[in-house]
């Protein structure tokens, strides 16, 4: 059997890798445009403030590491069309311009997500970036070394802007965050993003406009960036960096005729296949569902896209009926990131997505200490419980300050039980003072939400 794997960094690679895990006789090529093959893009703001000393450390593995596992690995070569009907591949070689066909018996589609550039004009100057590869990172660094700029403006406060405007700060420079939306951090509530706009300030990010589309990237006269308009500003910017999102890209898997879900990306079954024949795809090109909401979703995760490829790795080497199958149930889109010394987390739907799917909501937001209150070290920390108002059944949760991220792990399971906020209040958590209060704010949350319902 020969597998071919389209695109790399997590869900390709762990498709190609467990699969040769699952079939050691198959033979299994990935071609990848990037130069890496697997990559951490999460941390690549990191790398920018050089948290992450080098580059090398966001190399998961090189084609030679791919090669000891029998897995031919080629960098630099982009797929341009799949005829599903004739199992055959149009690839170009990116270095020589070279085309060549190649056949296959089952196919991987991880063609991944792209950034998104505004639409805006300017975008094209020297010193406007998008941030998604380990190659628009090193673009990043080689504009830093060569300008040494000292104001720079973050586009977007997203997660990715936000994590972008800390490691630019904290490099030296004087940084800006504009952000089209009325909050920061559009996917929770009002309460978490007071608390993040409150901790930019404390540690040195004043300039914060929200509300605020950005209008134009203003030149120099010698096709460098100088400024940034919108409304009746403009923002000094030696660098830019767009952090408005990103979109799966699905033009490889559409034009051979697969089906596109309602998020605009690739639709798949719980086994991860493609409506072509002998066509899996796993990872940020690819729709699930939402287990909460039941309703289709995009979940653009690291995590998931590693989930996602062992799945259908697994599922495109076995024979049909088969024993050893596998399936993904779909996300409860559980994130966390960290701003400074600021962790934030959610899981489930946010109250106006709970809402939009029919639900009649009530929630309960608190602050309380994330330690006994005596222990040295002690933080505040906000847990945010959203419920259905008729059952109590768990459908979200919010969470910012120190140790966020265990209680939104906390909650995750939660919802994946289908637990009830009258569940959740007696919950048997583990207690010490130098880990948090008696009871837990996640019980502590639990227990004011279902005394309201």
């Amino acid at each position: 059997m020969r597998l071919v794997v389209v695109g790399g960094v997590a869900a390709g690679t762990k498709a190609a890798s467990r699969a040769r895990r699952v079939a050691p006789e198959a033979e299994i090529t990935v071609y990848q445009e990037e130069p890496e093959p697997s990559i951490s893009e999460c941390g690549l703001p990191y790398f920018l403030s050089g948290m992450v000393g080098s580059r090398d450390r966001l190399v998961a593995r090189t084609p030679d590491e791919f090669a000891e596992k029998d897995i031919e690995v080629l960098v630099r070569h982009r797929v341009e069309s799949v005829d599903p009907g004739s199992k055959r591949l149009s690839i170009r070689n990116l270095q020589t311009g070279e085309t060549f066909e190649d056949g296959y018996d089952r196919l991987v589609i991880a063609t991944g997500a792209q950034a998104v550039l505004p639409p805006i004009p300017g975008a094209d100057l020297d010193g406007v970036f998008a941030l998604r590869f380990l190659t628009d990172a090193d673009g990043i660094l080689r504009h830093i070394r060569d300008r040494s700029p000292k104001k720079a403006v973050v586009v977007g406060g997203g997660y990715i802007g936000l994590e972008v405007a800390e490691n630019l700060h904290r490099s030296g420079m004087d940084v800006s965050l504009v952000e089209a939306a009325g909050q920061l951090a559009g996917a929770y509530g009002p309460e978490v993003a007071k608390i993040i706009e409150d901790h930019l300030r404390e540690k040195g990010v004043h300039c914060l406009f929200t509300g605020e589309a950005v209008e134009a990237f203003l030149g120099n006269g010698k096709g460098r960036v100088r400024a940034v308009r919108f409304g009746e500003r403009e923002i000094e910017a030696e660098v830019v960096i767009a952090g408005v999102g990103v979109r799966p890209v699905v033009s490889l898997a559409h034009e051979a005729g697969a089906e596109i879900g309602k998020t605009g990306a690739i639709r798949v079954d719980r086994r991860m296949k493609t409506s072509l024949p002998d066509v899996w795809a796993a990872g940020d090109c690819v729709e699930t569902v939402n287990l909460v909401s039941g309703e289709p979703a995009w979940s653009p995760l690291g995590d998931t896209a590693n989930q996602m490829g062992r799945v259908a790795g697994t599922n495109a080497v076995i024979s049909p009926g088969e024993e050893g199958a596998l399936e993904f149930p779909g996300v409860l889109e559980t994130s966390v990131f960290k701003v400074f010394d600021l962790a934030v987390g959610r899981t489930g739907l946010s109250g106006h997505e709970a809402e939009r799917a029919g639900f009649e909501v009530a929630s309960a937001g608190m602050e309380t200490m994330s330690k006994a209150g005596y222990f040295p070290g002690a933080g505040e920390v906000f847990i945010k419980l959203i419920c259905d108002a008729k059952s109590g059944r768990l459908l979200g949760a919010e969470t910012a300050g120190s140790g966020a991220d265990k209680l939104v792990d906390v909650c995750a399971t939660a919802l994946w039980g289908r637990l009830s906020v009258s569940d959740m209040v007696n919950m048997d958590l583990a207690y010490a003072p130098p880990f948090g209060p008696t009871l837990s704010p996640v019980i502590q949350a639990a227990t004011v939400l279902s005394g309201s319902l």
